[in-house]
């Protein structure tokens, strides 16, 4: 072989790996209505799940917060920590499984399937929807708002969240609304029950006040930057009776789920033993009756078959007894 054969063929072998890994190293892009969805080639099956998810949850939350959803969200999907940070602009806990860049209509998400993947995209565009909906450079919706919508659109409460309510309603320590927001910043435990009573509200705002109660709280709080007025102009009631209904709701919601298993199971062996107790009761008085019944019957079958004395039977005819 010439000697400038082998060089050659080197080069060429490099320039295939070089492509090679190029191609498997570009970021794809999947577009949708308002969405943009940016991943890596192995990525493509969860690409198409965050954009189904995220069409979904954008419609939703349009009418939720009676809201045209205009523009384009960019949803980046990682594939490692350090990138996750990277793309996020700022180190997040390792349990951070996403993140929502306001400021950039930016979501940054670790790969994930089917329903954890949907609670998650939706979760971080209700993020993004509400700084849309306030309009206000500046102006952030309260904490419990941010929190609570994005649960609220997941779906159910998970149980962990009904335990912490129940647990604090047995309790007596739900959080009231001049407590709420400043929770967030407490000890975990008061961290939980702000982020569980934050769904309860918001859950609360929208069965019970009139149509739209949710946006129009978000527009008089950007118009006004008054957080209990904008709750009792969009609610049309007085703070008080707010809260008193909300936290009585909650209350009367989960506070089974605060019962410890030990006082669950006494209140179980109790209703046994009175069950227990209320069977033997009847069927001790079921057996006195029948008994008391064949008694009468076993003195009645005596007494037919008794003949009467002849006494009896003087002053009678053959059409029954004689009378004066």
């Amino acid at each position: 072989m010439a000697s400038w054969v082998r060089p050659l063929l080197w080069l060429v072998m490099l320039a295939v790996a070089a492509s090679g890994g190029l191609t498997q190293g570009e970021r794809l892009s999947l577009g949708g209505r308002n969405l943009d969805i940016r991943y890596w080639p192995d990525q493509e099956d969860i690409a198409f799940e965050v954009r189904g998810y995220g069409q979904e949850a954008l419609k939703e939350l349009g009418e939720t917060l009676d809201l045209p959803v205009t523009g384009t969200i960019t949803v980046e999907i990682v594939r490692s920590a350090e990138e996750f940070d990277q793309r996020a602009g700022v180190k997040l806990p390792p349990w951070t499984l996403g993140v929502a860049v306001h400021h950039r209509r930016q979501v940054v998400l670790k790969p994930l399937h089917g329903k954890d993947l949907q609670r998650l995209v939706t979760h971080e565009l209700t993020h993004v929807l509400l700084d849309m909906k306030m309009g206000r450079e500046g102006l952030e919706p309260p904490r419990w708002v941010h929190e609570g919508l994005a649960q609220w659109m997941e779906g159910e409460m998970p149980a962990a969240q009904k335990d912490v309510l129940g647990r604090a309603s047995v309790e007596d320590r739900l959080l009231s609304l001049d407590n709420l927001e400043q929770a967030f910043s407490g000890k975990r435990e008061t961290v939980d029950l702000a982020y569980a009573q934050s769904h309860t509200l918001v859950d609360f705002m929208i069965d019970n006040g009139p149509p739209g109660a949710l946006g129009r709280f978000l527009e008089i709080l950007a118009a006004q930057g008054d957080e209990r007025l904008a709750l009792r102009r969009a609610l049309g009631m007085p703070l008080d009776v707010i809260e008193k209904r909300w936290l009585a709701e909650t209350r009367k919601q989960y506070v089974s789920r605060g019962v410890p298993l030990t006082v669950e199971l006494a209140i179980f062996g109790a209703m046994a033993a009175l069950f227990l107790v209320a069977v033997v009761v009847r069927f001790r008085i079921a057996r006195e009756i029948r008994e008391r019944m064949q008694e009468e019957e076993r003195l009645r079958a005596l007494f037919v078959g008794i003949e009467p004395d002849d006494e009896f039977l003087e002053g009678t005819n053959d059409e029954g007894p004689l009378r004066e």
